[in-house]
């Protein structure tokens, strides 16, 4: 069973819900081999106000890239059907700004590409069936921001991208592929699932933004715009998911860079992705980020060797193998509406005050 935060931790998470920095959310934290909970404030407000738990599913956003895109190419990679340096003319007709453009660079966002496009208000105009080809041509005519290599710039392009090449490689959709891989680990495919309104009620999702654009408000459809064009499956953003569901995914991973082998996973393969070091410098592994020495939302106590991500929903986690320790916190902050973002600035904190609770 779960153990109980610390006191001041989940009064911290009480002052968050009544300061309206998020509607509510599932705290979850592994330290040495225990586990401690909390699930806290509302999951919606709208219709009617429902309380979270801890079977709450998450819009997960960003955590996709991460949790979904960079698992199925650890897969790839171990069944040997791709190269972290293969380029994209490779998979793609490709202009010649990008085509020798490599995977390692897209999973550690340095390929050139732009950050974002609001590509959804141009792709809805065209039928369902020729929206990801589009896009995919699209992001290809885009011009260089930078040259490749030379920067490391957070891009939703290139995961898209990313997510192609899966299927490409595979020959299965992006959705499928990740069940299957999730199974090889032997994780349950339903607590970590693109499209979740297929398996599960609508009453278990916490629900995110009153969406001005699709004119409701939004519960168990993705909240990323470009990947709801793309029928809620992207490489970018798409995954829904419980606290209990990711965390399970982690200690996976973390038990597999510990040594273990667990399914295709293995300390070799995870050390390829966790332990690269760009040559520009910077933070990012492959497909993970790293606590920045300033300003970081880990707070300042984690080391530099943890991994972890943010999503823009509101949903974060950061691991770290020095301490043996993994953190995920999950809200739907974008409920009933994106700004203001308090939870910048209540993140880190919440992030110290655990550490130091932790005794670290």
């Amino acid at each position: 069973m779960p153990k109980s935060l610390p006191p001041k931790v989940k009064e911290m998470l009480k002052r968050g819900v009544e300061e309206k920095v998020f509607p509510g959310g599932v705290l979850l934290v592994w330290y040495q081999g225990e586990l401690f909970s909390q699930a806290f404030g509302w999951q919606e407000f709208f219709p009617r106000p429902q309380k979270t738990n801890f079977n709450t599913y998450y819009d997960l956003a960003s955590l996709t890239k991460p949790l979904a895109t960079t698992l199925c190419f650890m897969c790839l990679l171990a069944e040997g059907r791709i190269s972290l340096s293969q380029t994209l003319e490779k998979f793609f007709l490709t202009p010649f700004w990008f085509a020798k453009v490599k995977i390692y660079e897209l999973l550690s966002h340095s390929g050139g590409f732009p950050a974002h496009r609001p590509y959804f208000a141009s792709l809805i105009t065209y039928p369902p069936q020729d929206r990801q080809k589009l896009l995919e041509t699209w992001i290809l005519k885009e011009p260089l921001v930078y040259p490749t290599g030379k920067k490391h710039l957070y891009s939703d392009l290139g995961f898209f991208l990313l997510g192609r090449i899966i299927e490409k490689t595979t020959q299965k959709s992006l959705e499928i592929y990740f069940e299957e891989t999730l199974k090889l680990l032997g994780l349950s495919p339903l607590k970590l699932l693109y499209c979740p309104l297929k398996k599960i009620s609508a009453q278990q999702i916490a629900a995110t933004e009153i969406c001005s654009w699709r004119g409701k408000l939004l519960k168990g459809e993705v909240h990323d715009e470009n990947a709801w064009v793309l029928g809620g499956v992207a490489g970018h953003a798409g995954l829904f998911g419980t606290a209990e569901g990711v965390m399970e995914l982690l200690l996976v991973l973390l038990l597999a860079y510990s040594g273990e082998e667990v399914g295709f996973l293995s300390k070799p393969l995870l050390q390829e992705f966790w332990d690269w070091q760009s040559p520009i410098g910077g933070t990012w592994a492959l497909g993970f980020d790293r606590p920045s020495p300033k300003g970081s939302s880990a707070g300042e106590l984690f080391s530099r060797q943890a991994l972890g991500h943010l999503g823009f929903t509101g949903t974060s986690f950061w691991l770290d193998p020095t301490k043996n320790l993994i953190v995920v916190f999950l809200t739907n902050r974008v409920h009933p509406h994106r700004e203001p973002n308090k939870l910048k600035a209540f993140r880190p904190a919440l992030h110290n005050l655990i550490l130091k609770e932790f005794g670290f």
